[in-house]
Order: C-alpha cells, then structure tokens, then sequence
C-alpha cells in the first residue's frame, strides 16, 4: 500500500469490506430468509415481493460493485509496489474471476422477473466462499 497515503489505504481496505459485506450479507439474506419466509405464499405474490426486493436492492447492489471494484483495484496496485510471491498471480486473478462472476450475477438477480434468482444466489454463496478462503491466503503469503 501507499507509504504516504495511510489514511487512503485505510479508506480503501474498509470499503473493501463493506462492499463485499453489502454483497455477500444480501445474497445470503436473500437465500437463506427471504426465499422460505415466501415459500408459503402463492408464485404470483412471491414474484411481485421479490421484484419488490430486487428493486430496493439494486442500488446497493450497484454501489457495492463499484466500491469494490475501485478499492479492489487500488489494493492491487498498491501491492503491486513490493515484490510478491509467484502464486499470488494465478491466486489474484482467480479471486477477480469468481468476484466478477458474483457481480453479474447479483445483477441478474436485481432484474425484474427473474424466476432463477434463488439457483443463482446459491452460486454466489460458492463463489463468496472461494473468494473470502484466497483472499485469506493472498493475506497469508504477502504477510
């Protein structure tokens, strides 16, 4: 990171994880107690409350994807100040791969009319674990 910025670095890791906490948090809040809260409710009510969701969602989901890709973006390039180990390479751009998957993923899931939103959630769940278990590697090895 930046040695005369620390306040920027500061900034950019926390948004870092308040991005991927609104992501990964709503998709899970989704799955895992909005879809059976609904189950009981008839397909038309749960497609028109879900639609509800993904609209008051969106935004989040928006401003999230932006934030981290702008922190993400500036964490790398700091890192890219100091020598780093060769597996952070394929590690790194392993984790932005399935972080870009969740991104258009949660986009498809804020649009309107999506039957398939609860299959793909369970897709982002995977993906968030996998990205959380390299990121804690990419820390182990530049520590």
């Amino acid at each position: 990171m930046g040695m005369y910025m620390p306040a920027l670095d500061i900034f950019m890791r926390f948004l870092h994880i308040l991005s991927a906490i609104t992501l990964v948090g709503g998709a899970l809040t989704w799955k895992f107690a909005f879809v059976p809260a609904t189950e009981h409710l008839s397909a038309e009510t749960r497609s028109k409350t879900g639609d509800a969701l993904a609209r008051a969602w969106r935004p989040f989901v928006l401003a999230a994807i932006l934030g981290a890709l702008i922190s993400g973006t500036y964490n790398l390039v700091g890192k890219m100040q100091s020598p780093l180990p060769p597996a952070y390479h394929p590690i790194i751009g392993i984790k932005i791969l399935l972080a870009l998957h969740v991104f258009a993923v949660l986009w498809l899931v804020t649009k309107p009319g999506n039957e398939k939103r609860a299959r793909q959630l369970t897709g982002v769940m995977f993906s968030a674990i996998v990205i959380v278990t390299l990121g804690a590697v990419l820390r182990w090895l530049t520590a």
